[in-house]
C-alpha cells in the first residue's frame, strides 16, 4: 500500500514537473524567435559572429524540450519503464549538451567581440554608401536603435569611402538625435553598442538555461524514482 502511495504521489510529481518543462520549452523558443527576431535588422553586421545561429539552436532547442516534455508525461501517466528510461536519457543528453555549450560560448566571447568590431568597422570604412543596401540599411538601423556612431565613434566616418561622396556632411543622419538641423550626433561607438546589445541577450538566455537545468536534473531524479517504484510495484 506505501509503495503503491509512494509510486502515485512519484508519478503526479513527475508530471506535474513536465507541464513545467512544457512552460519552459515554450519559453525558450519565445526568447530564440525574440533573439532573432530583434537581431535580424543588424544581421548583416553579425553574420559570422554566431548569434543569430545561437538564436536558431535555442529555438530548436524549445521544440526538443517540449518533445521530451511530451515523453515524460506518457512515462509517468502509463507507467512505461521504457518510456522513463527514454525521458531520463534524453534529459541526459541535452543536459550534458547545454554544458558543451556554455562552456563553448564562455570560450569564444573574446572572438565573438573580436568579429563584430572588425564588421562594423568594415561597413563604416568601406562598404556604407557603396550601393550596398543591406549593409546600408544595417548601419543606420544599428546607429538609430542603439544610439550610437561609427565603429568606435563619429570620428570613423571622417576617413570612410561615405564621406568622400558627403563631403558637406560630418556623419550620416542616422546618427543624428533629431531630424533637424544642426546635426546632434551620438558620441558612443556602435561596436560598444552591439556588444551591449548581444550581452543582454545571452544573460537571459543564460538564466533561462540555468533555470531548465534545475529542473532537468529534478525531472531525471523523479524519473528514476518512478522507474524503481514501477518496478517494486510488480514484485
Amino acid at each position: 500500500m506505501a509503495l503503491s502511495c509512494g509510486m502515485q504521489c512519484m508519478k503526479y510529481l513527475l508530471f506535474a514537473f513536465n507541464l513545467v518543462f512544457w512552460i519552459a520549452g515554450i519559453t525558450v523558443m519565445a526568447v530564440g524567435i525574440w533573439t532573432r527576431v530583434s537581431a535580424h535588422e543588424y544581421a548583416s553586421l553579425m553574420e559570422e559572429s554566431g548569434f543569430q545561429a545561437a538564436a536558431n539552436i535555442m529555438i530548436a532547442a524549445g521544440a526538443l524540450v517540449i518533445f521530451i516534455g511530451f515523453v515524460g508525461c506518457c512515462g509517468a501517466v502509463k507507467e512505461n519503464k521504457c518510456f522513463l528510461l527514454l525521458y531520463f536519457f534524453l534529459l541526459l543528453v541535452i543536459f550534458i549538451l547545454e554544458i558543451a555549450a556554455g562552456i563553448m560560448a564562455y570560450t569564444k566571447r573574446d572572438k565573438v567581440i573580436s568579429t563584430i568590431e572588425k564588421a562594423m568597422n568594415q561597413s563604416v570604412q568601406n562598404d556604407y554608401g557603396q550601393n550596398k543596401p543591406k549593409i546600408d540599411k544595417a548601419v543606420d538601423h544599428a546607429q538609430e536603435m542603439l544610439k550610437c556612431c561609427g565603429a568606435t565613434g563619429p570620428k570613423d566616418w571622417k576617413t570612410s569611402n561615405w564621406k568622400k561622396s558627403h563631403q558637406n556632411e560630418t556623419v550620416p543622419q542616422s546618427c543624428c538625435k533629431n531630424k533637424k538641423a544642426p546635426c546632434d550626433y551620438y558620441d558612443k561607438g556602435c561596436s560598444k553598442a552591439l556588444q551591449d546589445f548581444i550581452k543582454g541577450h545571452m544573460k537571459t538566455l543564460g538564466g533561462i538555461g540555468v533555470g531548465i537545468a534545475i529542473i532537468q536534473i529534478l525531472g531525471m531524479v523523479f524519473s528514476l524514482c518512478l522507474f524503481r517504484s514501477i518496478g517494486y510495484e510488480k514484485i
